[in-house]
């Protein structure tokens, strides 16, 4: 099945169904029923046609296109527009084209060949997203570096280091890492990266249905895995050292999957590293204790109450900007019932103590 600008739907449909599972959408196909909507439509089209035009080569030419609004979730995230481009030797191919919308308001243009299949639009509309989501979580983060995210006092301990996975698999001892991050931060955002890897094996279509990150976009812009988690580990290790608290929502999947790796490729464990056992603050692990009246603690539900505006799910750095929020929420709303919990188990002396981190390491390690 191919593009038919005269009569697109069936490609459109095929194109949504293509999506990974969590990502919706709908095409804005003529409204015959409406000619004030179908006005509207065209204006809108004739419009985005003109923001691209800044895109074209010489002899390039393109019709309107269609309209496709996509979502993850209930939040609409992206408007893009498919359509078919003349090239100056009459040769023509699809082209993907994207004003920007909630997440980035950076204009993307793509060219796809011409007999592009559904599946492999809905892949490159992925690597589309998730080049927004990088932007727009580099922009929160740059703003955080200027202002204070958090208030100085709502996060005991001081700096923390947040890291992150998006990997093959659910097995962390078999699976692999497809893209890493890290975060550093008080109140403030410190430092971060990211990088996507090459784990070089193919990536089931399960954990591309979560990230959205597929067997070609991680050989043609992946790195090498081992210089990578070498590399990511060593920051940790420094960043501990020198007094950060390490962070990661679900600690039993994350740090074993990295310890994993370290074996596979003959580089130093983080605690070989350290010299020590690792310690803990889990997010996940919190909520759970404290929150128990819900069923709610993925990070995206915490995303949902603590991480305004962060609409990056399952980017490893978007994750990480979300699970410092999320500390930081608990520790503002829950803290106090925090120490109470740990006094009523005999943990500590008092139940009107101040929050500490060893408190949200020992409440991170319970059961």
């Amino acid at each position: 099945m191919f593009f038919d600008s005269r009569a697109p739907e069936p490609f459109l449909d095929a194109l949504i169904e293509a999506l990974p599972v969590g990502w919706g959408g709908h095409s804005t196909g003529p409204g015959l029923a409406d000619s004030y909507q179908e006005e509207s439509r065209q204006r809108d089209l004739a419009r985005d046609a003109c923001s691209w035009e800044e895109f074209l080569r010489p002899g390039e030419t393109t019709g309107f296109g269609e309209w496709l609004l996509l979502s993850l979730g209930e939040e609409e995230r992206y408007a893009v527009t498919i359509g078919l481009l003349s090239g100056p030797d009459d040769s023509w191919s699809l082209f993907i084209s994207s004003p920007g919308g909630l997440a980035d308001e950076q204009g993307e243009f793509l060219r796809l060949p011409r007999a592009s299949t559904p599946g492999e639009v809905a892949h490159a509309l992925c690597r589309m997203a998730r080049a927004a989501d990088r932007r727009a979580v580099e922009k929160h983060l740059q703003e955080a570096t200027a202002e204070r995210r958090h208030a100085s006092s709502s996060l005991p301990g001081g700096r923390i280091v947040v890291f992150d996975l998006e990997t093959t698999g659910l097995d962390p001892e078999t699976a692999r890492i497809v893209e890493a991050a890290w975060l550093v931060a008080d109140h403030r955002a410190l430092a971060w990266g990211s990088v996507l890897i090459d784990p070089g094996v193919p990536i089931p279509e399960g954990a591309y249905d979560v990230h959205g990150i597929d067997d070609t976009m991680a050989r043609n812009d992946g790195v090498s895995p081992r210089d990578a988690i070498d590399e990511l580990t060593g920051i940790l290790a420094k960043e501990i050292s020198d007094g950060a608290t390490l962070v990661i929502f679900n600690r039993v999947y994350d740090l074993p999957l990295l310890d994993a790796e370290c074996r596979r490729h003959g580089l130093p464990r983080l605690a070989d590293r350290l010299r020590r056992p690792v310690q803990v603050v889990d997010p996940m692990r919190i909520s759970q204790q404290i929150r128990y009246h819900s069923d709610n603690h993925a990070l995206s539900d915490l995303a949902d109450l603590y991480s305004p505006g962060n609409l990056a799910a399952h980017s490893a750095l978007g994750d990480c900007l979300a699970t410092w929020d999320a500390l930081v929420g608990l520790c503002r709303h829950y803290g106090e019932i925090v120490v109470r919990l740990l006094f009523q188990r005999q943990e500590v002396a008092r139940h009107d103590e101040p929050l500490t981190v060893q408190h949200l390491l020992a409440c991170s390690n319970v059961g």
